[in-house]
């Protein structure tokens, strides 16, 4: 005696997007405390789960004008942007629960319009998930739900295409095969999700071995709706029930082999209630031996079959089971159609190849394109792919690979840099290569890097710099001992002796610079790689030496830079090669350092005296492009006037006065006083301020000639003493009876002593 044996789908209940919708809602239910839940129409098509989450306060509403406040959780099935900004408008907190392939599909058909398809949506008309993608087309889609449907329409030049995301992947493909050879170009997106594939092909090859196929789930949903179909096709006795309480248990009369399946909708607790109905039922159903026997002998020979068929690679449609081998013979056929019409179709599925197919369409070169609807991609463990930026959170970035769902970077693993905001990184719809860290984690979340395909990509670069000799631009991140890190897609290091021409004191200036370098020496065993700034600089600084030497000419005006000050003048850089700029040019004043009116790093317009090109010496000057202080002087003042000076400097032979700023006048020793002076500094010194006389203006030769004497009062001459002779007496003596004394001849002597020693 024999019992009943019940079998599983392999792929069977709640699909990503629903899993992660009704988490998304039950966390908002915890969190929500005192505010209101609510969802736009029910979260999923399942009345029993529905039914649950209204236990939690999560309320369904069909219309947003139920509503004042609130926190509004957007199902699985999505909603059109029109809808999503009527919400911000009422200041309801938005959690979006859209599954990332209805996400996908939004997008696709945007993009159709936006540049300029006429864009078609297969799918069911009334479909909650396909009035949001229509939606997000602005109204401009078409929704098609057939051939039929579609054969009515006049179809233009450019056609592209997105589909609801449970259609069958054969019923689309027939669909297209049918457009390929009526339109120039035709841009298809694969929006379907791969699960509905594989959950169908589970429930038929399951049902070919089962007496009789239960497929669980709501009455209302399209995707266990279309589970019962091809299940029924099979031949199988098959009942789409939404509970257990539906089971007619008349119908498992004679019936040994039990399918289940459920569709995405579907939990599991409704699942586990009808496996353990069956499991209690069994107890009270007994088959005659022989008709097992018989049964045992048929379902062997039936498995056998099913396996053969399973070989052929069937493909479901929507009217029946297609041989995918059919499917690829109609569709090479329109391929050889099509390449005869000289027609131009580009098929767009997956943004693996999105890049590769928009460069074909601006070149018009088209070679070995496949027609027929990729899957979604085939991905693996350490693969590098391309992406689109789906969405940036604080804690890491979405990206859209064309998987089920889209994979996640951690922070961790955008840059080779740590990273605050992911913003600064990357943008939204920006298109990346990552690395697949894992497909799944334990929470079932696939993992990508983008720092680790950056870094294979950077190191590509290097050695091709490296190879070539050529010149790459990075940013200086930070400094250490002995030189600068640069980023180059990976760490790169400048030694301090390569950071440029001259030696550099401060490195930490150069944080946050772009430089441009050269690559010295690599090694990829060690992540090594060493740059050179000076290299670049050097090969620069020669060819634009030859330029500035050619170009310059004497009285010419040029512009430079103050590269060093030293005591008699200042070098500046003209452009590759130095001129001095000799102290005595500096200024039509008198200045002690050049450090007086310049500073290193300073612009200068300076003007050309002279070039020695062999040698390389160019002598500049600075104060022939200032106004001459002479020619002013000249208008102001005449010879005999009285003005104010300094004393700037003594000499032997006078000292120099600044009479004007720019004008010095000398005061010639003989100028300085009515008395004798040996040396000028007896009577003056440097730095004061001193009235002095203008004696003198030669104008040609810019001389002024001063003098401090002219203004004093001239010494009043001490008389003189007349002698007269004596008279001698007849013994021939001196006669002194003329009155002059011997004390007066003393003391003019004296007198005379004194001014000796003055003088």
């Amino acid at each position: 005696m024999k019992v009943l044996e019940v079998y599983t789908a392999e792929e069977a209940g709640f699909c990503f997007g629903v899993k992660r919708a009704l988490e998304i809602a039950t966390k908002a239910a915890v969190r929500g405390e005192q505010i209101p839940v609510y969802t736009l129409g029910p979260i999923i098509h399942n009345p029993q789960v529905v039914g649950e989450l209204d236990k939690l306060g999560i309320k369904a509403i069909n219309s947003i004008e139920d509503i004042a406040q609130g926190t509004v959780i957007i199902r699985s099935h999505g909603v059109s942007p029109a809808i999503l900004e009527k919400k911000k408008k009422k200041g309801l907190h938005i959690i979006d629960a859209t599954c990332p392939f209805v996400k996908s599909a939004q997008k696709y058909a945007k993009k159709l319009v936006d540049e300029g398809y006429q864009t078609f949506i297969y799918g069911d008309h009334e479909h909650p998930e396909v009035i949001g993608i229509y939606g997000s087309s602005a109204g401009s889609a078409t929704v098609v739900s057939s051939i039929e449907e579609l054969s009515a329409i006049r179809l233009k030049e450019r056609v592209g295409f997105v589909a609801q995301t449970t259609k069958s992947p054969s019923s689309f493909q027939d669909l297209i095969s049918r457009v390929i050879t009526q339109v120039k170009e035709l841009k298809v997106y694969n929006t379907i999700c791969n699960t509905t594939e594989m959950r169908q092909r589970a429930a038929v090859k399951l049902a070919r071995n089962v007496d009789i196929m239960f497929v669980i789930g709501g009455h209302n949903s399209a995707n266990t709706n279309r589970l019962a179909e091809i299940c029924a096709q099979t031949a199988t006795p098959t009942y789409h029930i939404e509970t257990v309480h539906e089971i007619d248990w008349q119908w498992l009369n004679n019936k040994q082999k039990i399918g289940i399946t459920a569709g995405a909708s579907t939990p599991d607790w409704l699942i586990k209630e009808v496996i353990e109905a069956m499991s209690e039922e069994k107890k009270d159903l007994q088959l005659d031996e022989k008709t097992q026997e018989e049964q045992i002998t048929n379902e062997e020979k039936g498995v056998v079959e099913a396996i053969e068929t399973e070989s052929q690679e069937t493909e479901l449609g929507a009217e029946g089971l297609v041989e995918k081998d059919e499917v690829d013979e109609e569709i090479k056929s329109a391929d050889l159609i099509t390449e005869n019409a000289d027609v131009k179709i580009e098929e767009e599925v997956g943004l693996n190849e999105e890049a590769n197919r928009e460069s074909e369409q601006e070149t018009g070169e088209v070679e070995e394109i496949d027609y027929s609807i990729n899957e979604i991609a085939d991905l693996r463990k350490g693969q590098t792919v391309k992406g689109t930026v789906s969405q940036i959170k604080d804690d890491g970035v979405y990206v859209d690979v064309n998987y089920k769902t889209d994979g996640f970077i951690p922070l961790r693993e955008l840059s080779h840099r740590q990273v605050d905001n992911p913003h600064e990184i990357v943008e939204l719809n920006q298109e990346i290569d990552v690395v697949i860290l894992t497909l799944e984690d334990d929470e079932g979340n696939m993992i990508l890097s983008k720092k680790r395909a950056d870094y294979e990509k950077a190191w590509e670069r290097i050695m091709e710099v490296f190879e070539n000799n050529e010149i790459i631009e990075a940013q200086v991140t930070k400094v250490v001992k002995g030189g600068l890190v640069v980023d180059v897609g990976l760490r790169g290091f400048i030694p301090a002796s390569h950071v440029a021409i001259g030696y550099i004191e401060d490195l930490s200036q150069y944080v946050g610079q772009e430089l441009r370098l050269k690559v010295i020496e690599v090694e990829r065993d060690k992540n090594n790689v060493v740059l050179s700034a000076k290299e670049v600089l050097e090969v620069e600084r020669e060819k634009e030496k030859e330029q500035t030497l050619n170009s310059l000419e004497i009285g010419q005006t040029i512009e430079g830079i103050v590269t060093k000050l030293v005591d008699f003048g200042a070098f500046i850089d003209l452009g590759g090669v130095e001129g001095l700029l000799h102290i005595s040019e500096m200024s039509w004043g008198r200045i002690g350092h050049p450090s007086e009116i310049l500073e290193e790093g300073q612009e200068l317009s300076v003007q050309v005296l002279g070039i020695n090109r062999e040698d390389e010496r160019i002598s500049l000057g600075y104060k022939q492009l200032l106004p001459d202080p002479w020619e002013e002087f000249v208008r102001k003042h005449y010879e005999g006037e009285t003005v104010t000076g300094t004393i700037t400097k003594i000499v032997d032979f006078g000292a120099f006065m600044e009479i004007e700023e720019g004008v010095e006048g000398l005061i010639h020793i003989s100028q300085l006083s009515h008395q004798h002076v040996k040396t000028p500094d007896e009577v003056i010194s440097v730095g004061e301020e001193l009235q002095v006389k203008i004696i003198n203006i030669e104008e040609e030769q810019k001389r002024v000639g001063l003098s401090i004497k002219e203004l004093e009062e001239r010494p009043t001459p001490k008389p003189k003493v007349e002698t007269k002779p004596s008279a001698k007496n007849s013994e021939g003596d001196t006669d002194n009876s003329s009155g002059v004394t011997i004390r007066d001849l003393v003391g003019d002597i004296g007198d005379m002593f004194e001014q000796t020693e003055e003088e």
